[in-house]
């Protein structure tokens, strides 16, 4: 995400209520909300078993440290680094439970105004599965079941979707059995994808939750290669800014882009042993402002950051310079992030 967002708001979350750490001053009551999950369910940090995925290299090892010389020029917000420090754990702290992932489900738009090999009057486009898979109507009724890794050509034609002998009106879903991805222009995406006809052309769109989501787009965003805290730091400021988005979406049909308009999201090829670890290690944390979660605007360089944000926002080379010296994720984002805190995104109990 390093272009045109000018804005740097902050929502609140009427259906939210943020855990603070122990270190950090609990919001008033007034300020805590509730969010109503459908499901609730725990981080897998598994590799993706594609036979056609792309291969995961990781160097062995980080480039080295970039001279303090050499730094990013401060973020306006920025406090003089020595008096950046992590606040300690208090003694009495009981001991805590573990985390509870929430299954908060983004929808992310990854392609759209595809048009393929032409059939009679329809434009055509190929989709497989790495596991089976469901063909549902937009009334999410089963219409077929696929196997799996065989493509199949989808097409449109006065505004229905066109699949083997089926004519759909509007839209339809492919949904992979549990565990599984899709593949659509030239990607593999986990979650399931829902097709609507636009004419004579598709828009696809990537229902993913958002914790999956983020291992891709950390890997997107930031070399994998990266040390952990900044790729820490770039996993929160991007579940912030996601899920500001599924409060105030792109359009009716998605909350994001898969760009850099919004975020880079490339699916299953830019998920890294790293990116999944740092996501992992983060599961659930938000920046958060006044009992709000914060749009965590960043770019590519500072320069970047006051051009496209108006100074307000993350420097990802900065991130990683802080990082290569030693910062943690939490002193990264106090530097960007002036007055903001730390929360998590808790269940209602």
């Amino acid at each position: 995400m390093r272009s045109l967002l000018l804005f740097f708001p902050l929502i609140g979350l009427p259906l939210l209520w943020l855990q603070f750490f122990p270190q950090q001053k609990p919001l008033p009551k007034a300020q805590k909300h509730d969010l109503v999950a459908s499901q609730i369910t725990s981080l897998q940090l598994q590799k993706p078993v594609l036979e056609k995925s792309p291969p995961r290299v990781v160097p062995e090892k980080l480039p080295a440290p970039i001279p303090k010389k050499v730094q990013e020029p401060k973020a306006k917000s920025q406090k003089p680094s020595e008096q950046i420090k992590a606040t300690p754990q208090p003694k009495n702290r009981a001991k805590s439970h573990p985390y509870t992932i929430l299954a908060i489900e983004i929808r992310v738009k990854v392609a759209q105004g595809i048009n393929g090999i032409a059939i009679a009057q329809a434009r055509s486009q190929s989709f497989a599965s790495s596991t089976e898979a469901f063909v549902l109507d937009a009334n999410e009724q089963i219409i077929e079941q696929l196997p799996a890794n065989e493509s199949f050509q989808v097409g449109t034609i006065n505004s229905n979707i066109l699949f083997g002998d089926w004519q759909i009106p509007s839209a339809m879903w492919i949904e992979p059995k549990e565990g599984g991805a899709v593949f659509i222009a030239n990607r593999w995406y986990r979650g399931k994808l829902l097709l609507i006809a636009q004419g004579d052309k598709l828009l696809a769109v990537n229902y993913v939750d958002l914790e999956p989501y983020l291992a891709s787009v950390v890997g997107s965003e930031m070399s994998a290669a990266a040390p952990i805290e900044a790729l820490k730091a770039q996993a929160i400021a991007a579940r912030s800014y996601a899920l500001v988005h599924t409060f105030r979406p792109a359009s009716q049909w998605y909350d994001l882009g898969s760009d850099e308009r919004h975020q880079s999201y490339k699916g299953v090829a830019t998920e890294y042993n790293t990116t999944q670890q740092a996501v992992g290690e983060t599961a659930g944390q938000i920046l958060s402002y006044q009992g709000g979660v914060v749009e965590s605007l960043y770019g590519a360089t500072q320069a970047v950051v006051d051009k496209a944000h108006n100074g307000s926002g993350m420097s990802q080379t900065g991130a990683y310079q802080y990082a290569a010296q030693g910062y943690s994720c939490q002193q990264i984002l106090a530097i960007y992030y002036s007055g903001t805190e730390i929360a998590r995104l808790e269940a209602k109990r």
